[in-house]
């Protein structure tokens, strides 16, 4: 790991190019072959895989025998992850994501620290309540701020316009020499 990082970290790993060493999987390594759409992997760790790009973000193939399909998309806020065992959506922000249909899934980051599990979506779940919180305050405000400008606008219009009014009715009413 470089000297310069310093921050704390609950997964201790490295990552090479082609080499993998985490505290808990070991070491692997891993060499992908592809060209058009086709590709295999080999790794020390997981055997071969060979797989077929289907289209952008989507891929299936076999993985020590097993078939396998993943699919990732993602639509404004939302994360898509499509594969053989189901469906799950996930909102991500900067503390990491929560996962609605899986909400074990979903991961929290603070301080360098990461959390996984029921304890992360617990957290992820007060993050957005207090962000939504925030939000909907500064909505509020915005609108007040909104409406209380066009009632000045209002305002403003009908005194000017009265009084270019009396003006005009006034100018009417001097006789003509």
């Amino acid at each position: 790991m470089p000297f310069k990082d310093k921050t704390p970290r609950t997964r201790i790993e490295y990552r090479g190019k082609n080499i993998r060493i985490s505290r808990t999987s070991g070491v692997s390594a891993t060499e992908t072959i592809s060209k058009d759409g086709y590709g295999a992997t080999i790794n020390t760790n997981h055997g071969i895989r060979l797989h077929k790009r289907l289209f952008k973000g989507a891929r299936m193939g076999l993985q020590n025998g097993n078939f396998q399909f993943i699919g990732r998309f993602k639509g404004g806020p939302f994360n898509f992850n499509v594969s053989k065992s189901g469906v799950s959506t996930s909102i991500k922000n900067k503390r990491g994501s929560y996962n609605l249909f899986k909400p074990n899934y979903s991961s929290f980051k603070m301080g360098g620290v990461q959390v996984r599990g029921k304890k992360a979506a617990t957290l992820q779940l007060i993050f957005i309540g207090f962000t939504l919180i925030v939000n909907l305050i500064k909505l509020i405000w915005h609108i007040t701020i909104t409406i209380l400008w066009m009632l000045f606008l209002i305002l403003k219009w009908i005194v000017d316009f009265s009084i270019g009014f009396y003006k005009g009715y006034k100018d009417a009413q001097k006789p003509q020499h």
